[in-house]
């Protein structure tokens, strides 16, 4: 099953890259087929011709970046 993360919403269309395929190109699909409750960030996958949010893997992509944030933000401290 492949994996999708919304980059952005444009007018009417929402802005995926697949997570299955290294340097993924952008593809646009039907801002109105996405899931009630999809937001920029959010990982989606197809199930049966319908897009479905994947909740534990948003979560986990999520706390990677607020994770790689905070190392930042301490490692800078400590250049400073």
């Amino acid at each position: 099953m492949k994996k999708w993360v919304i980059d952005r919403f444009e007018e009417d269309w929402a802005v995926l890259e697949c997570c299955d395929i290294p340097n993924p190109e952008p593809e646009d699909f039907p801002r109105s087929q996405m899931p009630k409750g999809a937001k920029e960030g959010t990982t989606v996958y197809l199930k049966d011709g319908a897009w479905c949010i994947d909740h534990e893997d948003t979560a986990k992509r999520k706390k990677n970046i607020l994770d790689r944030w905070e190392k930042l933000k301490k490692d800078r401290r400590v250049t400073s």
